[in-house]
């Protein structure tokens, strides 16, 4: 098992639900702390909180953001965002067959229930490919955008 794993393991264990560890995990790459942040992620969890799109792939959508939209009055969207979106959306409808569908409830009864091993497994997958789809826009994860130079 992984660093990431383990991580995604911990913040489970913490009570942090999908869309709040795929944040979480973009801010420890940073090396920031955004309480608030996490906490209004929690507005993903489970669907939107009625079974609907999986966290990962809403939460993921927030991580592609979190680099890359406007996020104040000075700041302008980086142009490679909608593709960014689209993009992780097109991957994770593809995969949607293997998981049982894009919907968490979908997925979880797939799954027979079993959401933790389900979850996990789609996050490592998700943050992999989020990763990736940054590095090819040139994005450093590590950089808060205000310190990657990024208007």
């Amino acid at each position: 098992m992984d660093e990431t794993a383990l991580r995604i393991m911990q913040l489970a264990g913490q009570g942090l639900c999908c869309s709040q560890i795929m944040i979480k995990l973009s801010l420890d790459d940073m090396g920031e702390e955004n309480v608030p942040l996490v906490r209004a992620m929690a507005g993903l969890c489970e669907g939107l909180g009625s079974g609907d799109i999986c966290g990962v792939a809403s939460g993921a959508a927030c991580v592609l953001a979190l680099y890359a939209a406007k996020g104040s009055v000075e700041e302008e969207a980086l142009d490679c965002l909608p593709l960014l979106l689209v993009q992780f959306m097109d991957w994770f409808k593809g995969r949607g067959t293997t998981w049982g569908g894009i919907r968490c409830d979908d997925i979880v009864a797939y799954q027979g229930g079993r959401k933790p091993e389900a979850c996990g497994n789609i996050m490592m997958q998700a943050r992999q490919t989020v990763l990736g789809l940054l590095a090819e826009q040139g994005i450093d994860p590590s950089l808060p955008r205000e310190r990657a130079g990024g208007s």
